[in-house]
């Protein structure tokens, strides 16, 4: 006996069929074409880390021929200026502000790079910690080489003050220690006549100290 399907059924039982096949069609499409989440990576520059006298106070500062031995950049081992190859001159410019010169006095080659430490020396020759601060004027350390009888340079300024208020600095000479050295040079602070001055009177703000550059123009700071 010839059974007839009812229509309705196949037709549902199609769309059925045809729904599920398009479902499963999608689901492997999320999951094999799926990006995965972006990665995100930041890169900045490291935090100014103080590392002693007359180091730079910037990130990495890189100098020609240098080898990296910390997180900042020296100068080569063997190259650097040492203290007791150096001559050094503070000269006033003017109240407040001087130049100081750095001269090789020996008959070696040597580099500097970054700014100059500073102490204070009193009357009786002890020892006056000033507080120094470090000012990239007129620019960024810049390496200088150095070949015998030659200068390098930096500015120096500060405020003066009362000779009578107890936070006054009365210092007579300076002790300079050159970048990454633990040796200091003691100095004379010569007037604008050449002849030594008898007393600096130095506020409690302390010194600020230029960058070493390898000529002079420029580096004596503006008057405030």
């Amino acid at each position: 006996m010839h059974v007839r399907r009812p229509t309705r059924l196949l037709a549902a039982s199609a769309a059925a069929l045809a729904a599920a096949v398009l479902l499963t069609a999608c689901n492997d499409d999320a999951g094999a074409g799926a990006l995965p989440a972006p990665t995100v990576t930041v890169t900045g520059v490291a935090p100014a880390q103080p590392t002693g006298a007359g180091r730079t106070a910037t990130g990495k500062a890189t100098v020609p021929g240098a080898t990296p031995t910390g997180p900042m950049a020296t100068q080569p081992v063997g190259a650097r200026c040492r203290a007791d190859e150096l001559a050094v001159t503070v000269q006033l410019q003017e109240p407040g502000s001087a130049m100081v010169l750095l001269t090789v006095k020996g008959d070696r080659s040597c580099t500097l790079f970054g700014y100059p430490g500073y102490g204070g020396l009193r009357a009786d020759n002890s020892a006056d910690p000033l507080p120094v601060k470090r000012e990239p004027y007129p620019g960024a350390p810049t390496a200088v080489t150095l070949t015998p009888k030659t200068t390098a340079f930096a500015g120096l300024k500060w405020n003066s003050c009362d000779k009578a208020d107890p936070s006054c600095h009365v210092i007579t000479g300076l002790q300079l220690t050159p970048p990454d050295e633990t040796k200091q040079v003691t100095t004379e602070v010569l007037g604008l006549d050449g002849k030594p001055v008898t007393q600096l009177l130095v506020s409690a703000q302390g010194l600020t100290t230029g960058s070493l550059q390898p000529s002079n123009q420029g580096v004596v700071f503006p008057k405030s």
